[in-house]
């Protein structure tokens, strides 16, 4: 009998490749900067406007398996559910339970699998960046390993919060340059400062964003 690891590993590439496919069937994918992502275990952070952000950050991070927060509402759907536990999901609850949801992606990490999370919390209904909750500063202060940015831009438009699907839309995805431990010390940050490291890490995303803006890209 498969180990439940090796279930999670089996259903979470076979979910990857089928996911892929199909955003390339029905949008513009491109995605920039893979040589950035580290070695496992590392922490993805990435702004967040649609339901098809997760599977686009699976096809920039290709070669692991990363465990994705997700949710409490998605975990309670039948079907959903028993898809989010196939493929490894964390499941988040809102309030004074998303402090166990955060050690269980600790202890993730610890098990040298990487973790996905997103800062702002939830989807941007218009695309525009938030601010970063508090406990991604604290995922990150805890785990001490390095945290990869990614900026995705485009899906506010294929399929955004509440508004129509646009199929053919461009999406980017661009993943930044990791940021290591070491960075967050060196600006001064450590012990249990949870907001200026989320702080750093939206800094970063913001900073992946602006670089994507000013840089001509050929496909």
């Amino acid at each position: 009998m498969l180990k439940k690891r090796d279930k999670n590993f089996y259903w979470y590439h076979i979910s990857k490749l089928i996911l892929a496919y199909t955003l390339r069937i029905f949008w513009r994918v491109r995605i920039f900067g893979k040589e950035n992502v580290p070695d496992q275990p590392y922490i993805v952070t990435s702004n967040h406007a649609s339901y098809i952000d997760p599977p686009l950050i699976g096809m920039a991070c290709d070669k692991d398996t990363i465990d994705f927060m997700a949710k409490k509402e998605l975990f309670d759907k039948p079907l959903l559910g028993a898809w989010c536990r196939l493929v490894g999901c964390v499941e988040v609850s809102r309030g004074s339970s998303s402090v166990r949801s955060l050690r269980e992606a600790l202890e993730r990490i610890k098990r040298k699998r990487s973790v996905a999370i997103f800062p702002e919390g939830t989807r941007s209904e218009d695309g525009s960046l938030q601010e970063a909750k508090r406990g991604i500063g604290f995922l990150v202060a805890r785990a001490g390993v390095p945290v990869l940015p990614i900026y995705i831009d485009g899906t506010a438009e294929a399929m955004a919060k509440g508004k129509n699907v646009r199929l053919g839309a461009r999406i980017n995805v661009y993943v930044g340059k990791p940021v290591t431990p070491e960075e967050f010390l060196s600006c001064g940050i450590g012990g249990k400062d949870y907001d200026s490291f989320a702080n750093v890490v939206m800094d970063r995303i913001v900073a992946t964003k602006e670089v994507s803006e000013k840089e001509t890209v050929t496909a």
